[in-house]
């Protein structure tokens, strides 16, 4: 009888290690761009260098932080942005603004543009988060700085969902793209 009870409890054991969940899938986010910016704000094409970022945010882990905790930031383990926030963020700029800015394909244009990822994460408070969005952008013409400006934007998301984040950060971008636009009128 003993003999039975270790047999059982031995196969007993042995089934519950095969019985481990597969690991969730990775998911993978990409922005869609901002539309909407239509008026001329340069009278000549902008060359965009490549964007910078540092750190967390040079990673394509989501980067999310708690309210309660604002110092200690953290990424997602399954949730990836397609590429890394600079290039998605430059990319980005360049679809939504593409009406609103000549973008020239070399380094032979009037204007330059220079950008930094220097926040781009979630935020959650209980069931609801927001999106925040800093970006460092400077606008040049030859050795002449015409605008060398820091960004921030923050954007609440419809729902709790990563989906409703990643729209959540397109729509701070906007607010980004919507002030910088207004700063190159006034400089040009």
């Amino acid at each position: 009888m003993k003999r039975l009870h270790a047999v059982l409890l031995t196969l007993l054991l042995l089934s519950a290690c095969g019985s481990v969940p597969p690991a969730p899938a990775d998911r993978f986010y990409r922005l869609q761009p901002v539309l909407g910016f239509q008026s001329k704000a340069l009278s000549g094409a902008v060359a965009v260098r490549a964007f910078r970022a540092d750190s967390l945010y040079a990673e394509r882990p989501i980067i999310f932080a708690d309210a309660a905790r604002p110092r200690e930031l953290r990424q997602y383990h399954y949730h990836l942005w397609l590429y890394p926030p600079a290039p998605t963020v430059q990319s980005h700029l360049t679809a939504s603004l593409g009406n609103a800015l000549d973008f020239a394909a070399s380094g032979n244009a009037p204007y330059s543009l220079d950008g930094r990822v220097i926040g781009f994460e979630r935020v959650v408070s209980g069931n609801s988060s927001k999106a925040v969005v800093a970006l460092g952008l400077q606008l040049t013409s030859g050795e002449k700085v015409l605008l060398d400006k820091s960004y921030q934007a923050e954007q609440a998301a419809t729902d709790d969902s990563l989906g409703a984040f990643v729209v959540a950060i397109e729509q701070a971008l906007g607010k980004v793209y919507t002030e910088f636009l207004a700063d190159v009128a006034r400089v040009r």
